[in-house]
């Protein structure tokens, strides 16, 4: 049997957080609540759901956070894929015609935006696509 509900201990476990960081998340009613016998309790399904829609806090089993935003990069995933830093990333978002979504406060790039300005240009290349040096 599936649970519906879970307490707030339980959510503060499951995310590795502290009891005033979990109910200030509570109060922000980023997911539903309910009280039975004079304790609140989290519904599973919305507390899933606010997990697949951020990115900043991070389960404890190492369930990846913001799954519903798979077919997006960060600036930090760019600039892994480029072998560039964090800021040059930036750097590119302020000057290039790339289109950002705003989640959860951080700029994100849909992959297939992505794809299209990198085909489109000639400056950088994927450390994946880049040959080995001859020693």
């Amino acid at each position: 049997m599936n649970k519906k509900s879970m307490s707030v201990a339980e959510m503060r476990r499951l995310l590795g957080i502290g009891k005033t960081e979990s109910y200030w998340l509570v109060k922000k009613n980023y997911f539903d609540t309910i009280v039975i016998f004079n304790k609140m309790r989290v519904m599973v399904d919305s507390f899933e759901e606010w997990y697949a829609n951020q990115f900043h806090y991070k389960k404890v089993d190492g369930t990846p956070p913001g799954q519903n935003w798979s077919h997006t990069l960060s600036a930090h995933d760019i600039a892994e894929l480029l072998g560039i830093s964090d800021s040059a990333v930036y750097d590119i978002l302020r000057t290039k015609p790339l289109p950002t979504i705003t989640v959860s406060g951080k700029r994100r790039v849909e992959k297939e935006s992505f794809e299209k300005w990198y085909s489109a240009q000639s400056h950088y290349k994927k450390v994946s696509e880049r040959s080995e040096p001859d020693v």
